[in-house]
């Protein structure tokens, strides 16, 4: 199969599973070799992604940095800040592209959230409220996306990660950490997360939260004090300007981009990709700007206090 570009030929597919691979080549329609063995990948290809549990990430990209093959990495980059630093040295050492897979980087409307800020459209920012929440329900063929050896973590290490790094890429570090989830040792399902962001020279609160088991606003929130910006997730192309008047809070949308489609992110993130390994630059995404939030979830990780869950505590007396 040739992309809608017609700059990348699909050439194999690699995992340890055959029939994993099989499945895969069957759904996207690619006629393409097969194969169990990642060394097999070596003089056949010039580029790989790499889609396997979030441990097995740095030692497969550090085997096809060995081979001369240049990598897009899922999200997260690494389950742990000293992979994510082994990884990017290797990359530099020999040469290769080593890009991210954090897709929303390429909303339109990132940019434009920071720029309306900056020019004073919502006053002095009061407060940051970032939510992203959603039952999971996708079909699972094993246990290890609940497994904190093969995944590293849960929600706040998979899905979260996407808005905390747009929040760091946008406003900048995230001091004061403070973090609770309902782990119980495993994986959490619901995390929440706050600390300071410093924009516009002032000390700024944070909050967000992150749930697989509820829906949330999926959204970030920059609250002003002449008004509220929203980055709906779900609306890429558009922000949303909540302002107050005389007749009562007015709700505008502000377009960021003509056309905007459910896959045009993933389109840019290939496109860079490619012009990375074609020009042999930087990509958007690079290893060190990914493992700032990597290094925040570790922080969180290390700092957590457990969630309240009153329906699981214990009161009066047994007799």
């Amino acid at each position: 199969m040739i992309t809608a570009e017609r700059r990348v030929e699909v050439t194999v597919l690699c995992d340890l599973d055959r029939d994993n691979a099989t499945l895969a080549a069957r759904e996207s329609g690619l006629d393409v070799a097969i194969t169990t063995n990642l060394a097999d990948l070596a003089g056949k290809v010039d580029a790989a992604v790499v889609c396997v549990p979030h441990r097995f990430h740095a030692p497969v990209s550090l085997q096809l940095f060995e081979m001369g093959i240049d990598v897009l990495c899922e999200k997260p980059l690494a389950p742990t800040v000293a992979d994510c630093v082994k990884m990017d040295e290797a990359a530099r050492r020999t040469g290769r592209v080593l890009a991210v897979a954090l897709m929303m980087r390429f909303f339109p409307h990132n940019r434009w959230l920071v720029d309306l800020i900056e020019e004073g459209e919502i006053g002095l920012v009061r407060e940051v409220i970032v939510e992203d929440g959603a039952p999971l329900d996708w079909p699972m063929a094993g246990n290890s996306y609940f497994d904190r050896n093969a995944t590293g973590g849960g929600v706040l290490l998979d899905s979260g990660v996407h808005l905390l790094d747009r929040v760091l890429w946008l406003f900048g570090d995230l001091a004061d950490l403070a973090y609770e989830d309902d782990s119980f040792g495993g994986v959490e399902t619901n995390a929440r997360l706050s600390g300071t962001l410093t924009i516009g020279g002032r000390a700024v609160p944070a909050r967000l939260e992150f749930s697989w088991s509820h829906r949330l606003r999926r959204s970030i929130r920059v609250v002003g004090e002449r008004g509220t910006l929203e980055a709906f997730t779900s609306s890429p192309r558009t922000l949303t300007l909540h302002r107050p008047t005389r007749r009562g809070i007015t709700e505008m949308q502000v377009s960021c981009a003509d056309k905007w489609d459910a896959r045009s992110h993933y389109r840019a993130q290939l496109t860079d990709f490619i012009g990375a390994v074609r020009d042999r630059r930087a990509p958007f995404v690079t290893a060190a700007s990914a493992t700032r939030s990597l290094a925040v979830i570790e922080a969180a990780y290390a700092r957590r206090t457990p969630m309240a869950q009153p329906w699981l505590a214990w009161k009066g007396s047994r007799s």
